[in-house]
């Protein structure tokens, strides 16, 4: 899943879509990725409005999760978004990883399979 958005309610309603999919039984998901980009990084900020939302998706891990269903989820930043915003690493969500560029993360993860989707 791809984000962009800098509204924190179009960041929660992302992070909400991501947690449904994931809630969907008749989904055939066996991991998600969340990358940010632009200004849709500030949602990984520890101190964002979103922040919990982005640890409840980051907790759902196959170790941790109360249903055993549950798949692994990835939150990724753009580090060329957090150095254009000095937005600094240690500022983020513990768990939150930062790759190189948002469009090359979603690139290579397509080519590894997964399917994109835009939210929101």
């Amino acid at each position: 899943m791809h984000c962009s958005a800098e509204s924190s309610a179009d960041q929660r309603r992302a992070f909400a879509n991501a947690a449904n999919l994931l809630g969907d039984s008749t989904a055939d998901v066996d991991a998600l990725v969340v990358v940010l980009n632009g200004d849709g990084v500030s949602a990984a900020r520890a101190d964002s409005p979103v922040a919990d939302e982005v640890r409840g998706l980051l907790a759902r891990t196959p170790a941790e999760a109360t249903d055993a269903d549950a798949s692994a989820v990835e939150v990724c930043v753009c580090g060329n978004s957090l150095a254009a915003r000095d937005i600094p690493e240690d500022s983020l969500v513990y768990g939150v990883e930062v790759v190189s560029s948002g469009m090359g993360e979603i690139s290579r993860r397509e080519a590894d399979g997964y399917g994109y989707i835009r939210v929101p």
